[in-house]
């Protein structure tokens, strides 16, 4: 005689949970190994025939330092057709992710920035060149922080898809300011598409965390039925410090053109290994230092001075010991978006970096 199926129950306790639709997030304790989980609640119809979605069992099987592990994959009971929801289990990351530190007041310099990016890039290539995935869900607040500040998971997988011979997956209804240009009108997401958004986090890394507030899902959604980036022209710029080579790599990652990006997450790991970037830090307001490259003990300032006949005077000096002294000589600009104000951090960087 065939035995009864038993229905399994699973030991945990919900200790919170942080309200979001159907994308709720719930932090669990599993009783039995005595250890924190995540579980994320997504409905799979929201993807048009869900067709391409990844299966649970390959979720499962990758396993990689900068992605975060699958634990389980389970169906949630009681909502009507034509909704499929799944709660997602996976690890708990204490110190949360990206936009959690971002809020937290934490301020990233560029080589923390660059060595994120580079751990999510190596995640991102895993997901493509081994198992065929796409992403398509790629934000700051699904990287998360684990051990010190640069060391990053790329999480939530429930909206990853398989893509096809051409290396092209459907576009999914998931608009957010991190989203390329083409994910709602376009034929299809390639790998260019998830290094888009990984480099509008880079962006955030860079300038500081974006005025979610100031953005409705009306006017997400409205710019990306244009085809245009969801963030305004002022949240796409750079600060003034960001040498040269590092605005190309953003510029490029972020082309509303997919065929101008990178085209695989190796690329763009290779280039951003080539730049070479001082630490700068707004140490007060229109006062930016960095220490030397080789020599950390000595400094490198710009500041800035109102100019007699309007605008900003930019002053770069450098500091071997005491004092500070001139080394270049001081530039007049109408403001720190002047090209003349980028060449002065451009010379004031190869000086630290040199």
């Amino acid at each position: 005689m065939k035995e009864r199926e038993r229905q399994l129950i699973l030991d945990y306790e919900c200790l919170h949970s942080m309200p979001g639709g159907l994308r709720e997030v719930r932090v669990w304790w599993d009783t039995v190994l005595e250890t924190w989980l995540v579980g994320k609640r997504i409905d799979l119809s929201e993807v048009q025939d869900g067709a391409d979605l990844v299966e649970p069992r390959v979720m499962e099987m990758i396993d990689h330092p900068n992605v975060v592990k699958v634990r389980a994959v389970a169906t949630v009971a009681g909502f009507p057709a034509p909704m499929r929801v799944v709660e997602m289990i996976m690890p708990y990351y204490e110190r949360g992710s990206i936009s959690d530190a971002l809020e937290g007041g934490m301020r990233f310099t560029a080589a923390q920035s660059l060595r994120i990016i580079q751990a999510a890039l190596q995640g991102l290539a895993e997901m493509h060149e081994r198992y065929g995935i796409l992403h398509r869900d790629v934000k700051s607040p699904n990287l998360f922080l684990t051990g010190d500040a640069q060391t990053v998971k790329i999480g939530d997988l429930g909206l990853a898809g398989a893509m096809d011979s051409s290396g092209t997956a459907p576009c999914v209804y998931a608009p957010h300011l991190y989203a390329p240009p083409e994910l709602l009108t376009g034929d299809g997401l390639t790998r260019s598409s998830d290094l888009y958004s990984l480099g509008i986090v880079l962006r955030e890394l860079l300038g500081g965390q974006f005025d979610y507030a100031a953005y409705s899902t009306t006017d997400v959604v409205d710019s990306l039925l244009a085809g245009q980036s969801p963030l305004r022209d002022k949240d796409l710029c750079l600060p003034v410090w960001v040498c040269r080579s590092l605005r190309k790599i953003v510029q490029k990652a972020t082309a509303p053109d997919p065929s101008r990006r990178f085209q695989t997450a190796r690329e763009m790991s290779a280039q951003i290994a080539r730049i070479r970037s001082a630490d700068w830090q707004e140490v007060t307001p229109e006062v930016w230092e960095a220490p030397f490259l080789r020599y950390p003990d000595m400094r490198i300032r710009v500041s800035t001075a109102p100019a007699k006949g309007g605008g900003i005077t930019l002053i770069t000096q450098k500091r071997k010991t005491v004092a500070w002294r001139r080394v270049s000589p001081d530039v007049s600009v109408a403001s720190l978006t002047h090209q003349q104000a980028f060449a002065v951090f451009e010379r004031a960087n190869s000086l630290a970096v040199s």
